[in-house]
């Protein structure tokens, strides 16, 4: 039954690589979670999976494609701009699907810095608003150029959310938190220690998993990504390998809304690569 079920998934990979590359390039949003980072991150995974150079060349061609969209007055935020598009990247390099060159991140830091310091933002949720931008920065930090101007941002952020604390909306509470607990683990922001001790008052762990990450839709890519960032960021052990298990369940049943890594085909895909192999989790802490 298990081989079954296997052979279809693949059968369904196979549908859902067919669909992006028909799909991938004609898809108009360049970002991480909607448009063409993300569908570019399923196509190296599946290279992988497959052996097959062909996927890999697609997603190289992709890369070139984003990069020839971007411009100075790209949007900033996570899902669909710079910061999604700027933590894929490190992503795939640090992963080992793409070369380092840090001639990609340069127009990448520029625009996110203005994006910090100088632009209206809308709130402190990942995918919109402060803590996205927050999230490009972390990711940023170790490169020793630009340590600096990371910092500055970072702090940035950071105080943002403690002269807006007693406000901030229960939706982007976890977001916040986790931004916090990110920088906690870094050298030099011990200063963020205490406002970290203030966000885990907000009772964010929760025993009804579902009130956890609000971010993500209710699913059965939901409640596994839910899981898998509980244990990350709360230190409780969920043994998730029942999660895992109703991944080999999923069906193909409905048409996504598009192509990307969070509502789209390149998530489902993903979460197929993730039923075969269920030790490749790391793309999940992209959602």
């Amino acid at each position: 039954m298990e081989q079954d079920k296997s052979t279809t998934i693949e059968h369904q990979l196979g549908q859902i690589a067919d669909m992006l590359i028909l799909n991938g390039t004609l898809t108009e949003c360049p970002g991480l979670l909607h448009g063409k980072m993300g569908i570019a991150i399923f196509f190296f995974h599946y290279a992988q999976h497959t052996a097959n150079e062909f996927f890999e060349d697609y997603a190289i061609e992709l890369i070139g494609v984003i990069q020839s969209q971007i411009h100075n007055n790209s949007t900033s935020d996570y899902q669909r701009g710079i910061s999604g598009i700027g933590i894929g990247m490190d992503y795939l390099i640090r992963n080992g699907f793409l070369v380092a060159d840090e001639d990609i991140f340069g127009d990448f830091d520029k625009r996110m810095y203005r994006a910090v310091m100088y632009d209206p933002w809308q709130d402190f949720s990942l995918y919109d608003g402060l803590t996205g931008y927050g999230r490009y920065w972390i990711d940023r930090f170790h490169q020793q150029k630009i340590s600096c101007q990371a910092r500055e941002c970072l702090l940035h952020i950071a105080g943002q959310i403690e002269e807006n604390f007693p406000d901030i909306h229960e939706k982007e509470q976890t977001d916040a938190y986790c931004f916090l607990h990110d920088l906690h683990k870094m050298p030099g922001f011990d200063i963020c220690d205490r406002l970290l001790e203030r966000c885990r008052k907000w009772d964010l762990q929760s025993a009804d998993i579902s009130r956890c990450f609000p971010r993500l839709q209710d699913s059965t890519k939901g409640y596994v990504i839910r899981l898998y960032l509980h244990n990350l960021y709360f230190n409780i052990r969920h043994d998730i390998s029942d999660a895992l298990k109703q991944l080999l369940n999923l069906d193909m049943e409905y048409r996504k809304s598009d192509m990307g890594l969070f509502t789209g085909y390149a998530g489902e895909g993903m979460l197929r690569l993730l039923a075969l192999k269920p030790s490749n989790m790391s793309w999940m802490t992209l959602l």
